[in-house]
Order: C-alpha cells, then sequence, then structure tokens
C-alpha cells in the first residue's frame, strides 16, 4: 500500500508507519543515565526544523519522557509540514490518553479516522484506546473488533484486546491477545510490555523478563522497559536499568521510587538520596515515600530532617516497624536515648520475629550501664535464634564484667560456635585467655 499509514509497507500491520520505524529506530542500548534519542532527536530538529519526520522523532522521545506539551507541540509541528499525516494525528491522541483526558482522546481520534479513511483500522484502534482511558471496555473491544473486520491480523488491534482484557483481570485471554499481536507484528512494542505484565500477574517471571528484553530489543529507551527489568532484577544490572528509566522518564515516580529502594538496600545511601527526594516531591504524603527517605536521611547524618520524615510516615503508616526502627536509631544518634529506646522496642512489638533489633536494644542499653535490663533482650534475640553470636559475645562481655566467670566463657564459646555474623574471633579467644588467667577451670 501506498497510503502513509503504512500498513503493508513496513511489513508491520495495524500501527501508523513512522510509529513502528521509531520503535525499531535503535539496536544498541541506551547510554546509562542520559537519554540519548531524546539528545539526538534535538538535534536533527535544530539541523531541519521544518522536517515534519525530525519532529516526529522529537513528539515521540518527549512522550517517552512523559513532557507531554513538548510531545504535543513536535506533533503539531509535524503537522504543519505535513498536513492530515495519520502518524502525528495518531501522536496527539496518545498524549491526550497520556493526560488520561478522554474526550480530547475521542476528538483526536477523530481526526485521525478523518485523514485515514472511515474504514481503516488505524482509526477504529486509536478510538478503542480511547474508550479504555474512559474506562469502557466493552466499547473498546467492539472498536478492536471493527479493526479486525477489515484486517484480521491487526496487530494494534489484537493488542488492544490484550488491554482491554488485561483491564477486566482476564488474564489467559488477555495473554492469548498479546501472543496474536506479537504474532502478526513481533516489533509492537505495546505488546511486549502488555504480555510481559500478564505473565508477572500470572507468576511467570522469567517469560516476563523474556518479554521485557526483547522490548528493549525494539526500543532501548523504553522507560517502563527499564523500570520493570530493574525492579525484577537484582544487584547492579538492575540499578542500572533503574537509573536509565528515571533519566529518560524524571517524573517516573514509581521507578524513582524502586530505584532508590534498590540503591538502599546495596548500602548506596548517597546515591540513594536524589530519587528517593524526587519521588518525595511527587508523593509527599505516602508513608513510604516517607520512610525509605527518612532513612537514607539518617544513614547520610541529616537526623533533624530524617526524624521529620519518619515521624511523617509513621503519621501515614502506624504499624510500620521499619519507620518506627528508623527513627528509633535517630533519636539515639541524638542522644534522646530513652525516646530512642522506646521507639525500638515499638519496632520490635510490631516486628516480632525480628531478632535484629532485639539485639539493637540490647547494645544500646549496654552502653547506657543498664545490663540488667540488656540481658532480658539478649534472652529474646537468642529465643528466635540460638546461634547468634553477636547476642553471645554481648551477653559474655556483661557477665565478664560482672565477674562471672564460668558463665561468661560458656557464652564465649557459644559465640565461636555460633553462626559467626559479625564476629571478631580474636577478641573472643582473648576474653577467654583473660578468663583462663583470671578463673582457671579445674
Amino acid at each position: 500500500m501506498s497510503r502513509e499509514t503504512g500498513e503493508e509497507t513496513n511489513g508491520i500491520r495495524g500501527w501508523p508507519a513512522m510509529v513502528v520505524a521509531m520503535a525499531v529506530l535503535a539496536a544498541a542500548p541506551a547510554s546509562a543515565q542520559q537519554f540519548d534519542e531524546l539528545t539526538q532527536a534535538r538535534a536533527a530538529v535544530a539541523a531541519s526544523p521544518t522536517d515534519a519526520a525530525a519532529q516526529f522523532r522529537l513528539g515521540e522521545a518527549l512522550l517517552e519522557a512523559r513532557d507531554l506539551p513538548g510531545a504535543r507541540t513536535a506533533f503539531e509541528t509535524a503537522l504543519r509540514h505535513r498536513s492530515n499525516w495519520v502518524d502525528a494525528l495518531w501522536g496527539l491522541a496518545r498524549v491526550k490518553m497520556a493526560q488520561g483526558e478522554y474526550e480530547a482522546s475521542r476528538d483526536a481520534c477523530r481526526r485521525v479516522i478523518s485523514a485515514a479513511g472511515d474504514s481503516a483500522p488505524e482509526g477504529h484502534v486509536c478510538m478503542g484506546q480511547a474508550y479504555l482511558v474512559w474506562r469502557r471496555s466493552s466499547l473498546a473491544i467492539d472498536s478492536f473488533n471493527k479493526a479486525l473486520a477489515v484486517d484480521a491480523d491487526n496487530a494494534g488491534a489484537l493488542c488492544g484486546l490484550g488491554d482491554a482484557h488485561a483491564r477486566a483481570n482476564e488474564l489467559e485471554q488477555a495473554i492469548e491477545s498479546y501472543r496474536k499481536a506479537i504474532a502478526a507484528d513481533a516489533n509492537l512494542l505495546p505488546a511486549r510490555l502488555g504480555l510481559a505484565t500478564m505473565l508477572e500477574r500470572k507468576g511467570d517471571t522469567t517469560g516476563a523478563v523474556a518479554e521485557l528484553q526483547a522490548a528493549l530489543q525494539i526500543r532501548p529507551w523504553s522507560a517502563d522497559a527499564h523500570y520493570h527489568l530493574g525492579r525484577l532484577g537484582t544487584g547492579d544490572e538492575a540499578i542500572g536499568h533503574l537509573a536509565q528509566a528515571v533519566a529518560i522518564r524524571p517524573s517516573f515516580t514509581d521507578a524513582q521510587l524502586e530505584y532508590g529502594r534498590k540503591l538502599s538496600a546495596a548500602g548506596r545511601w548517597s546515591e540513594a538520596l536524589a530519587p528517593l527526594q524526587a519521588a518525595f516531591a511527587q508523593l509527599p504524603n505516602v508513608g513510604q515515600v516517607n520512610e525509605l527517605l527518612g532513612i537514607a536521611l539518617w544513614k547520610t547524618g541529616n537526623l533533624a530532617e530524617a526524624e521529620t520524615r519518619l515521624r511523617a510516615a509513621i503519621q501515614g503508616v502506624p504499624n510500620s516497624s521499619r519507620a518506627h526502627e528508623g527513627l528509633g536509631e535517630v533519636l539515639v544518634a541524638s542522644n534522646r536515648i530513652d525516646d530512642g529506646l522506646a521507639e525500638l522496642e515499638i519496632a520490635a512489638n510490631l516486628d516480632s520475629g525480628n531478632y535484629e533489633i532485639l539485639l539493637r536494644i540490647a547494645t544500646v542499653l549496654r552502653g547506657q550501664g543498664r545490663n540488667t535490663k540488656a540481658l532480658g533482650f539478649l534472652d529474646k534475640a537468642l529465643s528466635l535464634r540460638s546461634n547468634l553470636s553477636r547476642a553471645e559475645v554481648l551477653y559474655g562481655d556483661i557477665l565478664f564484667e560482672q565477674g562471672r566467670y564460668a558463665d561468661a566463657r560458656t557464652r564465649y564459646q557459644a559465640a565461636l560456635n555460633g553462626d559467626g555474623v559479625g564476629l571478631d574471633r580474636a577478641y573472643v579467644q582473648g576474653r577467654l585467655q583473660q578468663i583462663d588467667n583470671l578463673a582457671p577451670q579445674r
């Protein structure tokens, strides 16, 4: 076909030609922590401002970045240089859909229908997606089926059916529709992303990751693919994907939050601050955001702000043991020991199986010379994990100072035979030697 919707000319059916071309533009992964495609698209527009294709490319990159006003301007500029261009009209419709505006989406789709022709599948697919913005799955399915009546292998319509079934929580039907869409068009990015989501919901994480990796082969600058790979992954590779996701789309709150969480889990507290602060700027009243940011602030030494954020987290989620624990640590570090211990005890009660909090309370109490109470918390910790070497060492130290050398020896020996985590063996062996000198065994 010669029509610029390009159903046949690209070998990819059901989506406008330039949308397809942009999806497969680059094969190499985008550089970490920068959005190369947006930079290059802007350079192309600067070099040739009247080039409709360059403006369209810029619109696609800005839409991926969720700079919706910028994307709209780019698509409108493309239309000024190529009137009634279905690709750019479809781009404007997707901007309205991303804004969640049904009526504006519907009106934009009517322009697609006018340009493509009443019987063309593109208009029906567009209108189906507009109905999904309105949360009218049955109307959307009718529109997608109209497109399929014209073209039984229309990938956009098949993908839309997948979206509608996913909205209705019909997993198997959604998966089947997405797979049909991919069979019709292996490079249709929304179908890959939709299938990945459904496979994960079904419990097939391996399959979901494979689809997300395929999505990045199609569009290396897909913020959604990078985010989900980062969320499902571990270690530096996952962190790299999340860094790319927020570089592409800075307003991507879920990605910023997950990026900060993964950096925090890796002990990279200073690096975690920026994404967590970005998430907080967008969701200042969400308990989990305040909690993660508060803990990162504590770990980086900003105790006053950490206390503010952690108190806000507790106000939002009063039963968050991690927020109470973090606040307790902040208060202890601020030399408000009794208040800190009270918060740590709340955390221990909320997370009754966490021996680490009990051990921390015992350590703080010992530092205050409150050894009897410290022993009580050590007993609780050891009741949860009997081979906890650090607890046995602390127990032994208290008994040693009380002159109970035989009991201390038993504790130190238990420490050497325990889990060994955080154990200074030379120190313990030195203590045992001291005990042998002070109270030799008979």
